[in-house]
């Protein structure tokens, strides 16, 4: 059976449906932007609903047992270095298993602690091109134990991702957990990780653009298209790393725009970020559809897909900042005054933080009003009105910054709080202009909010200097069991390269990668420190 495409249209701002639901909701501005349409589509249910009975059955069919384990390869199409293991056993036993690396550091171990009789184990971190040894332990609730091997042979790796040179790689200083791999999350093409040895073991089929992020249950954000040759990434999935989709929202391409800001070539709704607020809610950073671009954030119901919130930050910002912008232009003649590439949810006081591209401005602004907390960034040619909220200290104006991320407590007060970015030092409205251009770093800065200042703790970036220079994109990254940060030079050699290091809190680099020979445009545009197996994710058939 097909099931039917539900349209659902409203004025402003925009719509979404989720998958499965049955109403849309919607939030109304005073500017009439272009109307933003939605699709209900439940075609992928059906056609994961069949996999997933095909493998119940072949699961409860009695033919497969820990002596003659059945294995799927890309159970749902979309994982190619995944699989699926179905078997039974006599008795309720638990299950570990071990897919072999070149060395111990890059060897993926998991434990699937529930005592059951059918089994369905998700296998992931193979690599690409080879027969794949994976060791599957099974314990019963006495303790005793029996090892299985099972080998499973994988394609070639597809070719559109990047040639990966690690020049170093200190493993005893990185922060490597039992299943994890750095994560390339592109601004087009395939997202892949690779691990230690600069070895891929995971990628998508999906084509994905900026946002890849786990969730709390585990699973994943994942921006994609209809289909890869599609024009428009608008179709937003909540899957995980075996290639299962749990929820789909398909956004419509008339709101969509060009990042490059050309006429002409692939085009997006959710432009930069999205993420998960404490409610379940998703938070995207969207295009409406007016001529202003790159400036209005959604809160999407992640359960019924209703809008519940819109931010449009002409509202909160003053109104010569995108009336009167010039900085940069478009071929498509749009106004990206703001260029909003990151937010992140403050649940210390119910606040985002927000970087604005174009502004070369970080701020902080209240969830519940929409009030501005504070801003960091240089206060020049901005209304008197506004002079408040600018946080004092003598700290350098970053310059189209990318990825401001709260850190965990850094000093034991809970009056301030730790920022981490990537300062690209390019000044495009009201950055740095005496060191513009000359360098790209990482940066940690300390905000007491109380007392409305701050200061630098900690940057990376400076002495690697002009060669390092990127002047779009990039990320930073903290890692939370070694405090080290994981910093991604994305735009180097104009796009040609993308490094991306690992480096301590004293500063030493332990791990060094280049990228290069990828896809116009499909360099990285951050890089993220995952485990294939989180604590957070189960997976089941349903």
């Amino acid at each position: 059976m097909k099931t039917a495409l539900k349209k659902v249209t409203f004025f402003i701002g925009m719509t979404v449906c989720l998958a499965g639901c049955g109403v849309s909701g919607t939030v109304t501005n005073e500017t009439e932007a272009d109307a933003l349409s939605v699709s209900l589509n439940e075609e992928w249910q059906e056609n994961q609903t069949e996999k997933e009975e095909k493998y119940q059955l072949l699961l409860e069919s009695g033919d497969y047992d820990e002596d003659n384990i059945y294995v799927k390869l890309d159970p749902y199409d979309a994982s190619p270095l995944s699989a699926l293991l179905l078997f039974q056993t006599e008795e309720a036993m638990k299950v570990d298993i071990s897919i072999a690396g070149k060395d111990d550091a890059t060897t993926i171990n998991n434990s699937f602690d529930e005592y059951t009789t059918d089994h369905s184990i998700p296998v992931l971190g193979l690599y690409a091109d080879k027969e794949n040894e994976v060791t599957v332990t099974l314990t019963d609730e006495s303790g005793n134990s029996v090892e299985k091997k099972v080998t499973i042979k994988t394609g070639t790796l597809a070719k559109s991702i990047a040639n990966i040179d690690v020049k170093e790689a200190d493993t005893t200083k990185m922060d490597i957990g039992d299943s994890e791999l750095i994560f390339v999350v592109p601004s087009t093409k395939r997202a892949y990780a690779f691990d230690a040895n600069g070895d891929v073991r995971w990628y998508s089929t999906r084509y994905n653009s900026h946002i890849f992020q786990e969730l709390n249950n585990g699973n994943l954000l994942y921006l994609t298209k209809e289909s890869n040759d599609a024009e428009t990434y608008n179709v937003l999935l909540e899957t995980d790393y075996l290639g299962k989709i749990y929820k789909r929202y398909d956004f419509s391409s008339s709101s969509a725009a060009n990042d490059t800001g050309k006429s002409e070539g692939e085009m997006t709704v959710i432009h930069h970020d999205g993420i998960e607020l404490p409610s379940g809610n998703l938070l995207l950073t969207v295009n409406d559809g007016s001529n202003h671009i790159e400036d209005t954030m959604i809160e999407l119901n992640r359960e019924t897909g209703e809008i519940e919130k819109t931010i449009d930050l002409k509202d909160i910002l003053p109104e010569s900042f995108y009336e009167e912008y010039d900085s940069t232009s478009r071929e498509d003649g749009k106004n990206d005054w703001f260029h909003q590439n990151s937010v992140e949810y403050d649940e210390a006081d119910d606040s985002i933080i927000i970087s604005g591209r174009h502004q070369d401005t970080v701020m902080k602004i209240d969830y519940s009003t929409n009030e501005i907390k504070w801003i960091m960034g240089d206060s020049s040619g901005w209304p008197d009105s506004y002079q408040k909220y600018f946080l004092d200290g003598d700290v350098k104006s970053s310059g189209g910054q990318h990825a401001a991320i709260v850190l965990p407590d850094q000093d034991d007060n809970e009056d301030t709080t730790d920022i981490l970015y990537y300062d690209n030092n390019i000044s495009v409205t009201r950055g740095d202009e005496a060191d513009s251009e000359k360098y790209s770093e990482a940066r940690q800065v300390r905000i007491n909010e109380k007392e409305m200042t701050i200061e630098e703790v900690w940057t990376f970036g400076e002495d690697l200097g002009k060669d390092y220079y990127t002047k779009i994109i990039g990320s930073a990254r903290y890692l939370n069991n070694t405090g080290n940060r994981l910093v991604n030079f994305g735009f180097r050699d104009e796009g040609q390269t993308s490094s991306i290091m690992e480096v301590t809190e004293d500063g030493e680099t332990v791990l060094n990668v280049d990228l290069s020979d990828f896809p116009t445009s499909a360099w990285a545009y951050r890089a993220e420190r995952f485990s294939l197996y989180n604590n957070q994710w189960t997976y089941q058939l349903d």
